[in-house]
């Protein structure tokens, strides 16, 4: 019998599927700060290098199973096992785990993939351009077909499948519209609470300034980050920074949200 994966996105549909994910007797795979929620199931997680080694912290603190995979673009050299699909699919991390787990003959429940929109985890996603997720959903479909493929919630397949205009989701949400139209969705997006102080509150965090003079524009910090500015962010993604452009910003402070 074919292994059937359940692949963790963090669009805001995934909130209606929490019995079902738990009660999922396959392999569990999310993507970036999923391990905040689903923890104690995930059997793999990829993400971005700095989310990655926080979950490899709360791993070792809690004594979760999850393994790391690593290979992404931007997933640095933190893994436990590398990805084995083509390199063509190794850009976003729920796209290129989709990739992996066909390229592995599995079959796949993609719940959370909501292809752009608010996110459970990450503030103003809802004003990111996330049009080459379609691009990469069709890529997909065009090496591995379709049939091993099933969204919970709204069916993207018929959108993906006919190839028309893949901006038309995000002219929608990047106006302040819902793009799925679904009326589970809808009410999704109007009871979301858009509160992010719950993310902070479970990672470590940081005090994050700017001390040089330009003006930074980082999928991680809402809005532009400009000269003398500061901010509060998680503390792996404030190191990454720092260590990446140590005459641009300095880390200033580690602790409590309250103390910083």
């Amino acid at each position: 019998m074919t292994p059937t994966v359940l692949i963790l996105g963090n669009g805001l549909s995934r909130l209606a599927f929490d019995r079902q994910i738990r009660a999922h007797r396959g392999p569990i795979w999310g993507c970036n700060a999923v391990y905040l929620d689903y923890g104690d199931v995930l059997t793999a997680i990829a993400g971005h290098d700095w989310c990655m080694a926080d979950a490899a912290r709360v791993r070792e603190e809690k004594g979760y199973t999850y393994k790391i995979f690593g290979g992404l673009k931007w997933s640095g050299d933190i893994g436990d096992e590398s990805f084995t699909c083509k390199p063509i699919f190794r850009e976003n991390t729920g796209t290129t785990l989709v990739a992996e787990a066909l390229t592995r003959g599995y079959k796949v429940i993609a719940c959370g993939f909501d292809m752009g929109g608010p996110d459970v985890y990450s503030p103003d996603h809802e004003k990111k351009n996330k049009t080459i997720w379609i691009t990469r959903w069709r890529l997909i479909f065009e090496e591995f077909g379709s049939d091993r493929v099933t969204f919970w919630g709204y069916d993207h397949k018929p959108f993906l499948l006919q190839k028309g205009n893949a901006r038309e989701y995000s002219k929608k949400y990047m106006a302040g519209e819902v793009h799925i139209p679904d009326p589970a969705y809808a009410q999704a997006v109007a009871e979301w609470d858009n509160d992010y102080s719950r993310i902070l509150e479970r990672v470590p965090k940081a005090r994050f300034k700017n001390i040089g003079n330009r003006e930074w524009f980082f999928e991680d910090i809402p809005g532009v980050f400009r000269g003398g500015a500061e901010v509060i962010i998680p503390e792996e993604l404030a190191r990454k920074h720092e260590k990446d452009y140590p005459k641009e910003f300095s880390v200033e402070a580690v602790g409590a949200v309250g103390d910083l």
